[in-house]
């Protein structure tokens, strides 16, 4: 580690700031695009400011006239909440990481032993070193969409709350048709 904080300090630096910068959509869709902006070597990184406003437009449209003659007051509820937590989530394990690759860079040595500080994968883990390694952008973007898509398997698309009051709804089962 670099001589002016410990691995301590770095780790608790990024988790402040993850948190901060996790506190609503736009937040979250302006961190991605400017860590794209600094790291355009990561390609998820734009990917994922797209998918995030992407998500905000449709966060937004739950309120617009069509979805309030369309659904109830309940399921536009849980279908902000199930964008929200999925975005959440999907940020709380994804910012860390992106953060531990700045800092990698910033002091010329890979970071990604600190990645199981932040509770990512042993699998990111693995592709983070492969590509400080290899350079391989569409390996790591492809890794980083697949982390992801798991990320929110089991706590939103699993979830027996999320399926009963969202995936398993009729006008859920209409917008997938």
């Amino acid at each position: 580690m670099h001589n002016t904080f410990s691995a301590a300090e770095l780790t608790s630096r990024i988790q402040e700031l993850t948190a901060k910068l996790n506190k609503d959509n736009i937040s979250r869709t302006n961190a991605y695009k400017r860590y794209f902006d600094r790291h355009p070597e990561i390609k998820w990184s734009l990917l994922a400011s797209f998918v995030s406003r992407n998500a905000g437009w449709s966060m937004t449209d739950l309120k617009g006239r069509l979805f309030e003659l369309g659904l109830t007051a309940f399921q536009q509820k849980w279908l902000f909440l199930t964008y929200e937590r999925a975005n959440w989530l999907i940020f709380s394990d994804a910012y860390p990481q992106l953060l531990l690759y700045h800092w990698s860079k910033q002091l010329g040595q890979p970071l990604f032993h600190l990645l199981s500080s932040f509770g990512v994968s042993s699998f990111m883990k693995t592709e983070w070193e492969r590509f400080w390694h290899e350079r391989d952008q569409k390996r790591l973007m492809y890794a980083l969409i697949i982390n992801e898509q798991n990320t929110i398997q089991t706590p939103i698309i699993q979830n027996p709350l999320f399926k009963k009051n969202v995936f398993q709804t009729i006008p859920f089962q209409l917008s997938e048709w």
